[in-house]
């Protein structure tokens, strides 16, 4: 039975020039990455860092589903993930190995393709050329 906490906040920081809003509206906290850097930076420091990031992100995910609380993360208003109590995850989040996190890279991906349509297009063939590629050593070994 999740615990009856309520968030409520307004916060603006940024990490090496990189803006990052935090609103906690009840029982979900969002935070608007001003861009992928920030969002990259913020995971480069400290709880988040390489090598404590899988077992950092399952307890927060397990504190935040015992407390009721969904943190949603967004690019420019564009939800990118979601975890705690309403994140339901998908192929993508176990493809990526991150346990309890619900992934949602449509948004993000469509609004690239809008922006910056040949570099987007050229990007998402070479990542699916890559999984091809990963899939097909995997299977022959």
């Amino acid at each position: 039975m999740a615990l009856p906490l309520e968030v409520l906040a307004d916060l603006q920081l940024s990490v090496d020039g990189e803006g990052i809003d935090i609103r906690g509206t009840g029982d979900r906290i969002v935070v608007d990455l001003s861009s992928l850097r920030a969002g990259r930076r913020l995971l480069a420091s400290g709880p988040f860092a390489p090598g404590k990031r899988a077992r950092t992100t399952g307890r927060i995910h397990e504190a935040l589903h015992i407390a009721g609380l969904t943190v949603e993360v967004r690019l420019r208003g564009d939800p990118v993930a979601r975890l705690g109590a309403d994140a339901q995850p998908g192929a993508v989040g176990r493809f990526l190995n991150l346990d309890g996190i619900e992934v949602r890279p449509v948004q993000p991906l469509r609004a690239a393709l809008r922006r910056r349509p040949v570099l987007t297009a050229a990007v998402v063939i070479g990542l699916l050329v890559g999984l091809g590629w990963w899939l097909f050593r995997r299977g022959n070994t």
